[in-house]
């Protein structure tokens, strides 16, 4: 007895199989593209971060990230310290947030430098107004421009200032992540 195979018999069950495997991959595709990524590798080292990394990354950054970059790494910066006007319960809540987060993420960052020592010391000051704070050598200031004082969302670095200014919360957070990203420079995300 012998078997005649027709090549039109398979021709549409292979096309099926094709078609679905193609829906199946762009579906899979589509759904890791699209999922928030709150981790980043850095050094060895992974940093976990409220918000989505991916979303930080669009943060526009005032004049360059590298000049940010460098404000971080300046060996002759010995103390960081944040700098922010007390306002309502929600907003002063959100200043210890963004604080412990910055303090947390730059210890950890300053940490996988290993062997090279890296001791910053981390102070935070109240302040009544922004044209206040004055530039001092060995200090990298942090100002916060809190939701209701900014209309837009940026960080700016000047000297050995950054301001992060914030329309919003989330924004808030989002331009935390991105001056904690462009102080780490080379990072990979983590899926």
């Amino acid at each position: 007895m012998k078997v005649v195979l027709k090549p039109k018999k398979f021709i549409k069950p292979i096309l099926i199989t094709v078609i679905i495997i193609a829906l199946l991959s762009g579906f899979l595709y589509l759904t890791i593209k699209n999922k928030p990524i709150t981790q980043v590798k850095h050094h060895r080292s992974i940093f976990t971060f409220r918000d989505n990394v991916r979303d930080a990354e669009k943060i526009k950054i005032v004049p360059d990230e590298s000049q940010l970059n460098k404000a971080f790494w300046n060996y002759r910066m010995t103390n960081i310290t944040y700098y922010y006007a007390p306002l309502d319960a929600k907003t002063n809540g959100y200043y210890k947030v963004e604080i412990f987060e910055l303090t947390n993420k730059l210890t950890q960052m300053y940490n996988t430098r290993r062997p090279i020592i890296i001791v910053k010391n981390f102070d935070a000051e109240q302040i009544t107004s922004f044209e206040n704070v004055t530039r001092e050598d060995e200090v990298l200031k942090i100002i916060f421009v809190p939701p209701g004082l900014a209309n837009e969302t940026y960080v700016r670095v000047g000297g050995n200032r950054i301001w992060i200014y914030a329309k919003n919360y989330r924004d808030f957070d989002l331009a935390v992540i991105k001056t904690i990203l462009t102080a780490m420079r080379k990072y990979e995300l983590v899926t």
